[in-house]
C-alpha cells in the first residue's frame, strides 16, 4: 500500500494549524487585561530586572519600530517605565512597574490555563513529551523567547 502524500499531516501544517487556534484563544484570554501575546514576552524578559530597548528587540527578533509600539502599548496600560541609562545617557532602559509584574502573573495563569484547555485530551506523559519536543526544536531553531531545550 503506497504512502498518500498529504499536506494536512505534516507536522508543519498541524503545528501552524494549532499554533492559530492557540493564538487565537489566549489572545482572546489576554484581551480584558489589555494585554496581547506579543506583550508577554516583552514582560518575561523584564521580570529580571530592566533591560535596554534595543536589546529587547534583539532578544524578541522584531525591529526597533516595533518594539518601540509594544511598548508605547505597554506603558499606555501603565506596565513598563522607561528610564535613562545612567551610564549611557543614549540609551533607554526598560524596567517593569508593580503594575506590569501583577500582569505579568495574570498572563501566565491564563497562558496556564490555555495550555490545559489546548492539551486536555492527552495524558501526563504525553504532556511532558510534548513541551520537551517543542521547547528542543525552538531551541535548534534560534527561535526568540525560547529558553529550554
Amino acid at each position: 500500500m503506497a504512502v498518500q502524500e498529504s499536506v494536512t499531516e505534516t507536522v508543519v501544517f498541524l503545528l501552524g494549524k494549532l499554533g492559530q487556534a492557540a493564538t487565537t484563544r489566549f489572545a482572546d484570554a489576554l484581551a480584558p487585561l489589555g494585554l496581547r501575546p506579543r506583550h508577554c514576552g516583552v514582560l518575561e524578559l523584564l521580570a529580571g530586572g530592566p533591560v535596554a530597548q534595543l536589546d529587547l528587540s534583539r532578544s524578541l527578533g522584531v525591529t526597533p519600530s516595533v518594539i518601540v509600539d509594544m511598548l508605547d502599548e505597554l506603558e499606555a496600560l501603565g506596565a513598563i517605565r522607561r528610564i535613562r541609562d545612567t551610564a549611557d545617557r543614549r540609551r533607554q532602559l526598560i524596567e517593569l512597574t508593580p503594575e506590569g509584574r501583577e500582569l505579568g502573573r495574570q498572563a501566565a495563569a491564563l497562558a496556564r490555563r490555555a495550555d490545559a484547555e489546548l492539551l486536555g485530551t492527552l495524558d501526563a506523559g504525553q504532556t511532558a513529551t510534548l513541551r520537551e519536543a517543542l521547547g528542543h526544536l525552538a531551541t535548534a531553531h534560534g527561535l526568540p523567547g525560547s529558553t529550554r531545550g
